[in-house]
């Protein structure tokens, strides 16, 4: 019985059994040797003859002890095995990472209801630096401006912003909200052709007179709107809707202006500007207001606890505005006008602008905007948010299509409490293209619940390395009250 057992022993590790079960089969062993000699067992096998039965008891014990050395070896090859086994390190849980749960406050109203108003201006170019214009002597290499200028020329703009009123009401409990606004945007872009630049740098000087035309945009609107947001699909699904009336208080169609460059014997140089400009306007005739009606939508989903994905498409034309009275203007003025090319500066720099005849009405819409967005929070919290952008604009009256790409990083710090939902810090960075300007912004919120303040401050420009030189700067301030 021995023999066997210890045959099972040795047959059970060729079948690859683990440390555990090795060691049961082994107390096994022992408790039936155990059995045997205290039953007093006879043998299961008959007994040798007597003449070999003096050698037996050798070759058995020495059988056992290479069967117990080959046991005691395997088993602890299997018990290494199986530690090896235990410590090999568990893969990652991907699909985990983003289905797991987060906590975010993204969506929460931060107040039942709120009061503020905000305002923001800016201008920016690619002709010039602020790094250039704080030297001591102001020097304008045409050269490198030309050779560094693109095919559609040097663009310079103004905007400006100023919400004065809007009020925000919000149902906690139902996930919605509804409010009031009002608006008036404004902005002019101006675009100069390379081939001036061309002429005054490289241009023939033999050549007494030359010239060109370059392209003059501009318009202010008034609005006025209702906006309302509501969440479907357990929280998941966030829409909201703003629909405005508004009114062109200023509006230039793009004009084509013609510029002229002369060069005289006596070596002095002269660039004038001289062009007809369509203008449109209700601030001296109240009675000719003509406005128009247009949507504002933005939709969010919560795709991973960490992940929301969403669009936004502004001033989706309803109802155009009818603009009738507008007149055509005759423009005129001397941008350069100097003895010795400019050695002694630009000269005396006048403009002037002359009254003409009536011009026939005509329907606008607001300039249109689509971007898609996603919102990543690689902390599963709102302490950090990463949101990239893309879309396009197509601008108006500028009759321009633009690309926008932006990349914003966004930092909250200081909790109210699990019952509060917000910051008193928050801070973002942003930057990326928008509407023709590379801008790089920086922004900050000091939120103490009843009152918040807001600040950015930002560069731009046209072009992107003059965008770090302060080409171009924007500012924002605003103000918000409630509880």
């Amino acid at each position: 019985m021995k023999r066997l057992l210890l045959f099972l022993l040795a047959a059970s590790l060729a079948w690859g059994l683990s440390a555990q079960d090795l060691g049961e089969l082994a107390a096994r062993l022992d408790a039936e040797i155990a059995a045997e000699e205290t039953m007093g067992a006879e043998p299961e096998l008959a007994p040798a003859p007597p003449e070999v039965q003096d050698d037996t008891p050798e070759v058995q014990d020495n059988t056992v002890e290479e069967l117990e050395k080959i046991a005691a070896e395997s088993a602890e090859i299997a018990e290494e095995a199986q530690d090896q086994k235990e410590e090999k390190p568990k893969k990652r849980d991907i699909a985990g990472y983003f289905t797991n749960p987060a906590a975010t406050e993204h969506n929460k109203a931060l107040r039942i209801v709120e009061v503020g108003f905000d305002i923001k201006a800016g201008f920016g170019t690619g002709l010039i630096g602020v790094s250039e214009i704080l030297k001591k002597d102001l020097v304008i290499d045409l050269d490198d401006k030309y050779d560094k200028i693109g095919k559609k020329g040097v663009g310079m703009g103004a905007n400006l912003a100023l919400h004065p009123f809007y009020v925000n009401v919000n149902v906690p409990k139902r996930g919605m909200g509804f409010g009031l606004f009002t608006n008036v945007d404004g902005r002019i872009d101006l675009t100069l052709p390379k081939e001036l630049f061309g002429l005054l740098a490289k241009g023939n000087l033999s050549q007494h007179n030359q010239g060109g035309a370059f392209a003059v945009s501009g318009a202010v609107f008034a609005e006025a709107g209702l906006s309302w947001h509501g969440t479907l699909l357990e929280d998941k699904l966030r829409i909201s809707a703003a629909s405005a009336y508004y009114v062109p208080l200023i509006y230039v169609p793009k004009s084509n202006l013609a510029y002229k460059l002369e060069t005289r014997d006596d070596g002095s140089l002269y660039v004038g500007v001289v062009g007809a400009m369509d203008l449109y306007t209700v601030l001296d005739n109240p009675s000719s207001i003509g406005g128009g009606g247009d949507l504002s939508l933005t939709g969010e989903y919560a795709l991973f606890p960490i992940i929301d994905v969403g669009s936004t498409i502004s001033h989706i034309p309803i109802v155009p505005a009818a603009l009738t009275n507008g007149k055509k203007f005759t423009v005129t003025g001397d941008i350069i006008n100097t003895p010795g090319l400019l050695k002694a500066g630009i000269g005396e720099t006048k403009f002037g602008v002359e009254e003409g005849e009536s011009i026939p009405s005509r329907m606008v819409v607001r300039p249109m905007r689509f971007d898609f967005y996603v919102l990543y929070r690689p902390l599963r919290k709102d302490v950090l948010t990463i949101k990239p952008s893309i879309g396009f604009t197509i601008l108006n009256p500028s009759e321009e299509t633009y690309f926008n790409g932006v990349l914003e990083t966004q930092f909250h710090a200081g909790k109210f409490n699990a019952a509060m939902p917000g910051y008193i810090f928050n801070l973002y960075l942003n930057t990326g293209i928008e509407e023709g300007y590379w801008r790089h912004k920086l922004g900050f919120a000091l939120n103490f619940r009843a009152v918040e303040l807001d600040f950015e401050v930002g560069l731009k420009s046209q072009d992107y390395l003059k965008s770090y030189q302060a080409s171009g700067v924007e500012f924002t301030f605003g103000m918000k009250f409630g509880w």
